[in-house]
C-alpha cells in the first residue's frame, strides 16, 4: 500500500492488539495473594482479549477487499510462504531450545518432532491464518454480494449464541448441541466470522448511520464492562476454561467490534502526519516478528517487583518485552535475502 493511502489508524490499532497479546502471555502475574488485585488482573485480562479478534478482523479488511489483488495464485505463492516459512523457522528455533534447555528430555524423537509441528503455544495463530489464506478465493465471493455476507454474519451470530451459551441450558443445551453437530452449522463460526465481520464493518464506513454507530458503541461497552465483571466473579473451574472471555464468545465479538468500528470510523478521520504515518508502518512492519519472537524472550526478562504498584510491574514488563522483540526484529530484518522472510 502506497504511504498516501496507508491507513494508520489500523497501524496503530494493530501496535496496541500486540501490545495487548504481550500483556496476555507475559504480563498478567500479579504476583501477590491480595485477592482485589487478582481482581483487577482477571478484569484486565477480559478488557484485553479483543486483540486477537482485532487481528482477524484487519485481515480481513485487507484481503476481502475488491480493489485488492488477493487471487489464488497469489495467495499460494506469496501469501502462505508468509506464514509456512516463519513457523518453520521459529517452532525450530523454540525446539532446538526444548532440546538443549532440557524441558523436551522426557520426550522421544517423535515426541519431539510433534512438538515441532505444533509449534511453540502462541503459533496458533499462524494455522488460524494459513486456514483462513486458503479459505479467502471462496470468502471473497460470498463478500462480495452484500446480501450474502449479510447472511453469512446473521448465520455467524446466531451458531455462535447457540454454541457458546444455549448448549449449557439445563436438560435441552445436550440436545441443542446434538442439532448443531448433526447439521454442520460449527462451519459458519470460527475465525472466518471475524475475517468477514472486518470486511463488512469497513465497507459500510461510508454509509453507516449514526445510531448504528453509536448502537455499535452502547452495546460494545456494556458487553465490555458484563465480561470484566463476569470474570472477575464466575468459579475457578469456569475462568480456567475461558468461559467468558474466549475469543469466539458472543460478548467478546461485540465490544471487540466496537474497538475495531472506533477506529475505522473516528481514528480514520485524523489527519496523522507523514512522520507519524512512517513511525507506525514500521511498528507494523516489525509487527509478525514481534509476535513470533516475544514468547522466546518472555522467559528471560525478569519481573521489575514493585509490590505497592502492581500494575505499573506489569507495563514495565510489557515495555521491556516489546521494545526488546521490536529490536530483535529489525536487526533480524537486516540480513540479507533471509531476514524479511522470517519477520
Amino acid at each position: 500500500m502506497s504511504e498516501n493511502k496507508r491507513q494508520t489508524e489500523l497501524d496503530i490499532l494493530r501496535l496496541l492488539a500486540t501490545l495487548a497479546v504481550i500483556m496476555i502471555h507475559g504480563g498478567l502475574n500479579p504476583l501477590t495473594d491480595n485477592l482485589m488485585i487478582k481482581y483487577m488482573y482477571r478484569g484486565l485480562h477480559a478488557a484485553i482479549v479483543w486483540c486477537v479478534p482485532v487481528f482477524f478482523m484487519i485481515s480481513g479488511r485487507f484481503f476481502l477487499d475488491p480493489e485488492r489483488d488477493v487471487s489464488a495464485k497469489k495467495i499460494l505463492t506469496v501469501y502462505l510462504p508468509h506464514i509456512i516459512v516463519p513457523f518453520l523457522v521459529w517452532s525450530g528455533v523454540y525446539t532446538a531450545y526444548g532440546l538443549i534447555s532440557g524441558s523436551y528430555s522426557h520426550l522421544s524423537t517423535f515426541g519431539v518432532i510433534a512438538e515441532f509441528i505444533h509449534g511453540p503455544y502462541h503459533l496458533w495463530f499462524l494455522y488460524s491464518l494459513a486456514g483462513l489464506y486458503l479459505l479467502t478465493p471462496i470468502l471473497r465471493k460470498a463478500a462480495a454480494d452484500e446480501k450474502t455476507l449479510a447472511y453469512f454474519l446473521i448465520m455467524f451470530a446466531a451458531v455462535n449464541v447457540v454454541t457458546q451459551y444455549l448448549i449449557y441450558v439445563p436438560k435441552i443445551g445436550g440436545m441443542i448441541s446434538d442439532f448443531i453437530e448433526r447439521t454442520g452449522l460449527r462451519a459458519v463460526t470460527g475465525y472466518m466470522g471475524y475475517f468477514m465481520l472486518g470486511y463488512f464493518l469497513y465497507s459500510k464506513k461510508d454509509s453507516m448511520s449514526k445510531k448504528t454507530e453509536t448502537a455499535i458503541y452502547v452495546i460494545g461497552i456494556l458487553m465490555l464492562i458484563a465480561t470484566i465483571a463476569a470474570e472477575c466473579f464466575i468459579s475457578e473451574e469456569l475462568r480456567k476454561t475461558d468461559f467468558v472471555k474466549q475469543y469466539m464468545k458472543p460478548n467478546v465479538i461485540l465490544y471487540s467490534a466496537a474497538i475495531y468500528t472506533f477506529f475505522v470510523m473516528k481514528m480514520s478521520k485524523i489527519h496523522y502526519s507523514e512522520r507519524t504515518r512512517k513511525v507506525f508502518a514500521v511498528f507494523t512492519e516489525c509487527g509478525f516478528g514481534v509476535y513470533c519472537i516475544h514468547a522466546i524472550l518472555n522467559g528471560f526478562v525478569p519481573t521489575p517487583v514493585i509490590k505497592s504498584l502492581p500494575l505499573i510491574t506489569s507495563l514495565l514488563r510489557v515495555a521491556c518485552l516489546y521494545a526488546l522483540s521490536l529490536a530483535l526484529t529489525w536487526l533480524i530484518r537486516k540480513i540479507p535475502f533471509v531476514g524479511k522472510k522470517i519477520t
